[in-house]
This record gives C-alpha cells, sequence and structure tokens, in this order.
C-alpha cells in the first residue's frame, strides 16, 4: 500500500533517514556483487549474495519494495549467467531463494504492521483515560501560569498511579499531586477516585486538614486493599500569595525564586487510605505549617518520586535541587512552566541508568513577574500619546 506521496508504505517507527540508509545499502549490494562476480573466476559463488536485497529491503519499506526488489536481484543473476553459462541450475536455485526470502520478508513485516496497528490502537485507549482522569490543568489560573506533566515509566504506557489536579476555590489556588501504591488499572482507578473526590471536596473544606480527611474518606469507601494507600500533597495559595501545603506522606513541594531552590514548609499526616490508623478522626483539621509567601517571579514545583529516586549507573539519586538551580541559571526569567517540565523530564531520563526511572508526574505554578511602571518622573519626560 502507497501513501499520499507515492512511497512504500513501511512500519510505522521507520523514519526517511531509515528508508534512505537501507535503499542505498541493497543497490550497494547489487552493484558490489555484479563486479565482483564479473570479475572473480565462474567457479566463485559471489553472486549468491543476491538472496539476501529482499531481506535488506524489508527493514525499510513494504510488501511491494521488497517484490520489487526480488525481482531486481534476480534480473541481475539472469543477467550474469552468459559470464557461467554451465551454471544454470545455480541460477535457477538462487532465483528460487531469492523468492522465498521475499515471501518469508513480506509476512514478516505485515505482522508487524498489524502489531503496529494494534498497538496505536491501545494507545490511544491509554491516552483517552487519561485525558479522562488527569485533566489538563488550565493555562491559567489566578495568579498563575499552570503546567502539568506525566511520564510513564512503560515505553507505551500513557497514563499509571500517579495523579494531579487544581482548583480555583473561595479559599484560593489548590492543587493536588499523588502517588499511588502499585501499579495497573487497580492504580488507575484508585486515582480516579482519589482524584473525583477532590474535584468535589477542594471547594467546601475550610483547611487542607479537612479537605486531606474528606479525600481519605472517599478513599476508604473504595480500596478493598487493606495495605493499600495513596501519598498526596496539598496545595493552598491565597490571592495574596500566602502558601501552605500540607503532606500525606509525599515529598515537599519547591519554590523557585531568583535562582535558588528551597522547599515548601508543610503540616504531615499519614497518606491516604492510612489516616484511620491515626488517634485523631479523619476529619481533623491536621497540623498547619508555617506558609510561605509567594511573590511575582515564584514558580512552584510539585512532583511525585519517580523523579526524586531516578538513580545514575552508581545508584545515585537525582540532584533535583541542584538541576532546578542549573535550569534557573540556563534560562532567564521569567519560568515558562511546561518548558521547565519538560526539560525536567528529559533531564532525568538522561540521568537514570535502565530500570531505575519510575512513572513521574510534574505540576508547575508560574507566578509571572509584576511588569515595571513608568514612574511619576518618567511620565513627565514621555510626550503624550508615546507611551
Amino acid at each position: 500500500m502507497a501513501d499520499g506521496d507515492g512511497r512504500d508504505d513501511a512500519p510505522a517507527t521507520t523514519g526517511r533517514g531509515t528508508r534512505a540508509a537501507v535503499l542505498s545499502t541493497a543497490l550497494l549490494l547489487c552493484v558490489l556483487v555484479a563486479v565482483l562476480q564479473l570479475t572473480t573466476p565462474p567457479s566463485s559463488h559471489i553472486a549468491a549474495v543476491l538472496v539476501a536485497v529482499p531481506a535488506v529491503i524489508s527493514f525499510g519499506f513494504g510488501p511491494p519494495m521488497i517484490i520489487g526488489s526480488a525481482v531486481v536481484a534476480a534480473g541481475i543473476r539472469w543477467l550474469l549467467l552468459p559470464a557461467e553459462p554451465q551454471r544454470i541450475g545455480s541460477v535457477i536455485g538462487t532465483t528460487v531463494v531469492i523468492c522465498v526470502i521475499a515471501a518469508l520478508s513480506c509476512f514478516v513485516v505485515r505482522r508487524g504492521e498489524r502489531e503496529s496497528a494494534r498497538l496505536r490502537k491501545v494507545v490511544s485507549v491509554a491516552e483517552t483515560a487519561q485525558r479522562a482522569v488527569l485533566r489538563p490543568p488550565p493555562e491559567t489560573l489566578g495568579h498563575f501560569r499552570t503546567a502539568a506533566s506525566y511520564l510513564a515509566a512503560a515505553q507505551y504506557a500513557r497514563i499509571g498511579g500517579d495523579l494531579y489536579a487544581v482548583a480555583d476555590t473561595e479559599f484560593g489556588v489548590r492543587a493536588l499531586i499523588g502517588d499511588v501504591r502499585g501499579k495497573g488499572l487497580g492504580a488507575v482507578s484508585t486515582a480516579s477516585t482519589v482524584l473525583g473526590s477532590f474535584h468535589e471536596a477542594a471547594y467546601e473544606e475550610g483547611t487542607l486538614g479537612r479537605l486531606a480527611g474528606r479525600l481519605d474518606t472517599g478513599l476508604n469507601r473504595f480500596l478493598r486493599d487493606d495495605e493499600a494507600f495513596v501519598t498526596a500533597l496539598l496545595i493552598q495559595i491565597t490571592p495574596d500569595g500566602r502558601a501552605e501545603a500540607y503532606s500525606c506522606g509525599h515529598p515537599p513541594s519547591l519554590v523557585l525564586r531568583d535562582g535558588t531552590v528551597r522547599e515548601l514548609p508543610s503540616g504531615t499526616g499519614l497518606p491516604l487510605g492510612l489516616r484511620a490508623l491515626a488517634s485523631a478522626p479523619a476529619d481533623a483539621d491536621g497540623p498547619r505549617s508555617a506558609g510561605t509567601r509567594l511573590r511575582p517571579g515564584d514558580t512552584l514545583l510539585l512532583y511525585t518520586d519517580g523523579i526524586a529516586e531516578t538513580r545514575d549507573e552508581t545508584g545515585a539519586f537525582y540532584p533535583l535541587a541542584d538541576r532546578l538551580t542549573a535550569y534557573q541559571r540556563a534560562h532567564s526569567p521569567p519560568v515558562d512552566p511546561q518548558h521547565l517540565l519538560t526539560w525536567l523530564q528529559e533531564d532525568a531520563q538522561d540521568y537514570s541508568c535502565a530500570g531505575t526511572y519510575d512513572d513521574a508526574a510534574l505540576l508547575a505554578l508560574a507566578w509571572p513577574p509584576e511588569r515595571p511602571s513608568l514612574s511619576a518622573e518618567t511620565r513627565k519626560k514621555t510626550p503624550p500619546g508615546t507611551a
């Protein structure tokens, strides 16, 4: 099957550069075999190498090109017959082998195309599920520009047990990030339960401690595994910039300010699903953090341990704070939250050795710096209509 520009259909993973390299290799092989066969004694079997041409073509092209290459290879073999007329049986045998290899190559390529199409359908369903469970945050929320990122450890996965959410409430901007114990569809279902509770309770509960209690209550109604739990971090930022955090066994958020990185203090409690083990009732206010006053130019980063626990080949953890400092030095303010998250995911992947990069969710809230206003003296010097 050919695509719109007439090129032969090939596996989806094959790029133009690869196809050009494959075609060049096949042509070079044909020319080299022909030259060597004509310049060596007739008893040599160099022409038999032509049976590899269809197999080489199959690495970059589909059945039409494979069949075409088999015809070309067989034709070259027959054109070389006058140089060795006594070996017509060998020529016929080589032609048969070329046809067999071409048929096998077509079968393998078509099977690979069917598997690729099936995989694309599965990925499409996973992406639809991600959009349904993990709602993309709005580009702006209150004072902040927002961005979120999720990267699964599995090669073709698009969703897992990490979660995030934001809401603009009468109490201020509220944000959630969490990590479900376990993986697979069970973890996705648990994440969906927590997110549903958050999108309801975030607008009703007056404190983060009570909000955590509501999330815990909703989760315990759903859980059937006594060992299941969810680590979570709740953030609240009032319109004047006061930020508070409540951690349910989750890593603290980080504030990026003027090239530095600092942790946002938080109250602490047990992970969601385990709060019933505490002596305090599940809907208690809980400990409150001292809070931090955010200001224009600050960026708040929430993350899951898939980033912080990434290891290199020596077993050393990814130096998140140091890398964020390096990012700020390399990029002039203001911070673009989406660019920051993309850079961070790629940087952590480059740092990791095989098998140490886990699912990673990131959520960033960047408060754009205030534009400097004209002073009274400057306004006096500015001609009317030119400001």
